[in-house]
């Protein structure tokens, strides 16, 4: 399927894809479900529905859908190791998102950009306020899943751009607490370990090379852990073996960090 993708987006601009626009309502109503189930479905069947997007996009004319189609492909491109043509294309999406005028698709689109293909292509500073903006837009249409999702995010790459850990904390707290005014705590969870990872930092800690503390909330990680992995909670699960392998690691619990790892 990304073979047959690549072939027919040879020599193809966004001028090009622009060109025709769909407007058979069959059609429209299948590119909403191929979305709508692609966000909804695990992981391994998902990037087959966003390429299916991306060439009935080439075939039947762009929508409102293509670029979210065009986002998740650049991602798959970005996981391949194809960075060229994965911010190639993850201009095309945005560049579609906005000659489209999909404002509702604003914290979608910029949550699978902005926490893959930018971090690796742009520089990580500049990726805050983007971000920041989407989940600001998102909360205006009432996207509030996607745009705590690009809460969480921002929260990350905050972190990672060595800013103040108070600070981080700070925002942290704040968009934690907007989070639980729109009913996205499930969705928060996946900030909850980087939270506990920087109350370690900061020697808030019994233990500090352990993710375990106020901001876990069940009575350990393990828990947490086994949790995640019977609901078979990826995103979640990922996180929380990435943020106790870096505080393992910076806290010379080498082992652990292995284990995590």
């Amino acid at each position: 399927e990304i073979f047959k993708t690549k072939l027919l987006l040879m020599g193809k601009d966004v001028d090009i894809i622009m060109s025709k626009v769909m407007d058979d309502k069959q059609m429209l109503a299948v590119m909403d479900l191929l979305e709508t189930t692609c966000i909804y479905c695990p992981y391994y069947f998902s990037h087959f529905l966003a390429l299916r997007i991306v060439q009935l996009s080439i075939s039947h004319g762009v929508s409102v859908n293509t670029a979210y189609g065009f986002a998740y492909y650049s991602c798959i491109l970005c996981h391949l190791g194809d960075l060229c043509n994965a911010s190639k294309y993850a201009k095309f999406a945005l560049d579609i998102m906005q000659r489209m005028q999909a404002k509702e698709k604003y914290c979608r689109i910029y949550s699978l950009l902005y926490c893959t293909v930018f971090l690796k292509t742009n520089c990580m500073h500049s990726c805050l306020d983007p971000v920041l903006e989407a989940q600001r837009e998102g909360l205006k249409v009432g996207d509030t899943s996607y745009a705590t999702l690009c809460a969480v995010i921002y929260c990350n790459i905050a972190f990672r751009c060595k800013k103040k850990l108070s600070l981080v904390k700070k925002i942290s707290i704040y968009l934690k607490k907007e989070a639980k005014v729109y009913k996205q705590e499930s969705v928060w969870n996946l900030a909850l370990p980087l939270e506990q990872a920087i109350l370690n930092l900061m020697g808030y800690a019994e233990k500090p090379s352990l993710l375990d503390g106020d901001a876990i909330p069940r009575e350990s990680i393990d828990v947490w852990m086994a949790t995640a992995e019977r609901v078979k909670a990826d995103r979640l699960l990922c996180a929380l073996y990435y943020w106790q392998m870096l505080v393992a690691y910076m806290f010379d619990d080498i082992e652990l960090a292995i284990k995590m790892a």
